[in-house]
């Protein structure tokens, strides 16, 4: 794992209007096949109840929430930023699904505040790699969830081509760059599986999507020959391995989809 994330500075950019909402766009970028693939696992391998009431933390621009919504489930959607709240109310109001789907202000650490009942499935998509404190927001996940519940979430790994790539990234910035804040880092598999343990998770499967994908929602590689290499890998194994089931590459990943159980 890189180092830690500042626990004042990181939550107030995501706070902050106009920051996160300019770049964060997976469903239109370049690699959207990329992010498709996290949609997929879901789809194969979660067994969706459409009577399940679900809570999509960190939702960004409600795309898994919406997704869930869709077939039929009761979504509570929270999310840090006031600009992914509107643009999630959009998503869902353009996929009809408005009357199952709600989204509010919220901290991952502090659900109970923002949230009433038990959930069936808790999603965190997207959200590890930019909470300062996971075993924070871990066990204020799990106190939401029902005994019998589903916990989804997906981290990126240091083990990964795109986590080892980023970590050199970061470790240039901060030799050559040491006042910029960091907003995001890796973690290894163990990491994870004890984060989940301390939070009261048990991880049952893993899934990695894009072994082969270096550039995932960065600015590692602009525009030019590099890029549109490492987009063409991706894309190749995007077409043959949507994403892998093996447990040594489902740990390598340029992201990692998990799914969890209570202990």
């Amino acid at each position: 794992m890189t180092e830690g994330l500042d626990p004042e500075k990181v939550p107030e950019y995501f706070r902050d209007s106009g920051t996160v909402e300019g770049w964060w766009d997976p469903d239109t970028g370049p690699l959207a096949f990329h992010y498709d693939a996290e949609v997929a696992v879901l789809d194969d391998h979660l067994g969706v109840d459409s009577s399940w009431r679900v809570l999509d933390v960190g939702t960004g621009r409600g795309r898994f929430g919406v997704h869930m919504a869709k077939q039929g489930c009761e979504v509570a959607a929270v999310d840090i930023n006031p600009d992914m709240i509107e643009v999630a109310e959009a998503a869902a109001q353009n996929a009809g699904v408005q009357n199952l789907f709600s989204v509010q202000q919220g901290d991952a650490e502090r659900l109970h505040e923002v949230t009433d009942g038990s959930f069936d499935l808790v999603m965190c998509m997207e959200l590890f790699d930019h909470l300062p404190h996971l075993d924070r927001a871990l066990a204020s996940m799990r106190s939401v969830l029902k005994p019998e519940g589903r916990f989804v979430f997906t981290y990126v790994p240091s083990e990964s081509l795109y986590g080892r790539a980023g970590n050199v990234y970061r470790a240039l910035r901060r030799r050559f760059r040491p006042d910029e804040m960091m907003i995001s880092r890796t973690y290894s598999f163990n990491q994870v599986e004890e984060s989940l343990r301390a939070g009261g998770f048990k991880l049952d499967r893993h899934f990695g999507v894009g072994v082969l994908c270096l550039n995932a929602q960065t600015r590692l590689f602009r525009e030019g020959w590099l890029s549109r290499a490492t987009l063409g890998l991706a894309e190749m194994e995007a077409r043959r391995w949507p994403y892998h089931e093996r447990p040594f590459w489902g740990r390598r990943g340029a992201h990692v989809v998990g799914l969890a159980s209570p202990l």
